[in-house]
Order: structure tokens, then sequence, then C-alpha cells
């Protein structure tokens, strides 16, 4: 977003990228721009960069690291009420195993471990 509005040319300052940013948004995070106006009513509270700190404290991030675990332990092989092919769970495997990294940013899935994960879900 914040990219965007500079390559059109929208200052990130003013009050007009926060218009922007409004028109932009859905779901719960329109829910707290609105709260975000309600509370700051001067033009100089009301910029791009306090609506995003605001939006921080607000929302969780879907990359949490809870929700991820919680996905690897429950993912399984059926998508929908369809049986996923082997290359796409694998594949699926493989981008939970990339995201799932410690806070020193090495990997916390082995590779033994996701074939082993690969091995347990799929069907008999």
């Amino acid at each position: 977003m914040e990219r965007w509005m500079t390559i059109k040319g929208i200052e990130l300052n003013s009050e007009d990228a926060l218009t922007v940013t409004g028109l932009k948004i859905q779901g719960s995070a329109l829910t707290t721009y609105y709260h975000f106006l309600r509370q700051y009513t001067t033009p100089a509270q009301r910029t791009f960069f306090k609506f995003i700190l605001a939006l921080r404290q607000f929302l969780i991030p879907i990359t949490s690291k809870d929700n991820l675990w919680n996905r690897w332990y429950k993912g399984t092989i059926y998508q929908d009420g369809r049986l996923m092919g082997v290359h796409e769970f694998s594949n699926w495997l493989n981008e939970m195993k990339i995201k799932l990294i410690d806070k020193y940013g090495k990997e916390s899935i082995s590779d033994k471990v996701k074939r082993q994960n690969l091995l347990n879900k799929l069907p008999l």
C-alpha cells in the first residue's frame, strides 16, 4: 500500500494517504479504520503511519506462529471435502516448513519430520 501510494505521488504524511487507505481496506481492518477516525479528530493526528501502528494493535497477523503451528498439526490431505494430490500436499508441507522458523531464522522442522508427517497423513 505504501509503495503504491508513493508511485502515485500521494504524500504519506497527508490525510489523503489515510483516505486512500480507507478506500482500499476491508473487513476487520476497515472497522479499525473507522475506530481510528473517531479516536483521532485533528488532521495532525490522522496520518497513515499512525493508522498502521493502530492497526498493529488490534489485528493478529495470519502468519502468527501459533496459527502456523496449529495448521501444521491439523493439516490433512483432504481439502474442502476432496482428496488433494500427493504432490500438492507435499508442496503445502514444504511451504509450512519454510514459514515455521525459530527466532534465529533457522528451520524448526527437519526434512525427516516433514516426510514422516506426509506419510502419517496419507490415506490407507
